[in-house]
């Protein structure tokens, strides 16, 4: 089977001016070069009146002169049509794609490469919108990252919250505790400041829990945690240290700062106490232990000093409670 001729590819529009160039300026040199030797023939023939040897001499000089300037006028074009425009379009696509120049500076392109201008701006612009996806993609996985991050952060503060309070007071824990105190005694030695430190007992909890049941202790215990947390200062630190001893640093505070907190838990919680039915009412015990006392201030000793000052004030509510057991029993007797 023929198959039928091909047909012929046809030129690109932006090539037509080009080509059209080229095809003008060979038929100018080809012109001016034959009408340069048939000028140059008939002067030398004018000259050389009619003396063949002569003229066929001075011919074939002049036809060398024409070859070369033929030479030298296409070496000009090709110059002018080829090697300028190619450094100015290859200087110009460099600028383009530094971001120097717009896309439209290559239709400033003249001669043969600017056949070339129309596929070259079509990628370069290619080029660039794949950067500006490439830049907007960079940007989401970025903002994607910090999101996550931020996330991660938020989830990990969470935790570490969680890990550093007491679930059911939502004070810090004894974990905190021993953390948190010693830098806090540092720091007020650092500074010369004082420090109070207060121990928390519970007195007759174990009655509440025998008489009332676990549920009523848990919520006592709930109850003097949030007056902990409403009545001590912003800068305060509250701690439960396990079962029904609570701790609290105030740092700055002096003996009677300490005091009037102190006194103030006692007054609540006695409020609470009174709704309570049972034999022994409970009631806070509390010992305060300074800073500016502590001969080697750390945190146990200044702990251990608080301790011992709690296990004071308990021994007087024992003695307290026994006399007024006694002088009840002695009015009942008469």
């Amino acid at each position: 089977m023929i198959e039928p001729p091909a047909e012929p590819t046809p030129t690109p529009p932006a090539a037509e001016p080009a080509l059209r160039v080229v095809r003008r300026d060979a038929v100018l040199q080809i012109g001016a070069v034959l009408l340069a030797i048939a000028v140059m023939a008939v002067f030398v023939r004018m000259l050389l009146g009619g003396k063949a040897a002569s003229a066929a001499w001075a011919v074939q000089i002049l036809l060398a002169a024409a070859t070369v300037a033929g030479i030298c006028w296409g070496a000009w074009q090709r110059y002018k049509l080829w090697t300028l425009p190619v450094r100015r379009l290859g200087d110009i696509v460099q600028a383009v794609r530094r971001g120097e120049l717009p896309l439209d500076e290559l239709s400033k392109v003249e001669g043969v490469p600017a056949v070339l201008v129309p596929v070259l701006r079509d990628l370069l612009q290619d080029l660039k919108n794949r950067r500006v996806e490439i830049h907007q993609l960079e940007q989401e996985m970025n903002q994607r990252v910090a999101n996550r991050t931020d996330a991660l952060e938020r989830m990990l503060g969470t935790l570490r919250e969680k890990a550093s309070r007491d679930p059911m007071t939502g004070l810090l824990n004894r974990r905190m505790l021993d953390e948190s105190l010693p830098k806090i005694i540092e720091r007020c030695k650092a500074e010369h400041r004082a420090l109070a430190v207060l121990m928390i007992d519970v007195d007759n909890f174990k009655m509440l829990n025998d008489t009332l049941g676990h549920a009523a202790g848990d919520e006592l215990l709930r109850s003097i945690g949030q007056m902990i947390r409403s009545t001590a200062r912003e800068s305060d630190l509250s701690f439960r240290c396990g079962g029904d001893e609570f701790v609290v640093a105030m740092e700055g505070a002096d003996a009677a700062a300490g005091k009037a907190l102190s006194d103030r838990l006692v007054s609540l919680v006695d409020g609470l106490a009174k709704t309570l039915r049972v034999e022994r009412r409970p009631r806070l015990s509390i010992g305060m232990a300074l800073l500016r006392d502590i001969e080697e201030p750390t945190a146990k000793a200044i702990l251990e000093a608080a301790d011992r000052a709690l296990y004071e004030v308990k021994f007087q509510h024992k003695r307290a409670a026994g006399a007024a057991q006694g002088k009840s029993s002695l009015v009942e007797s008469r």
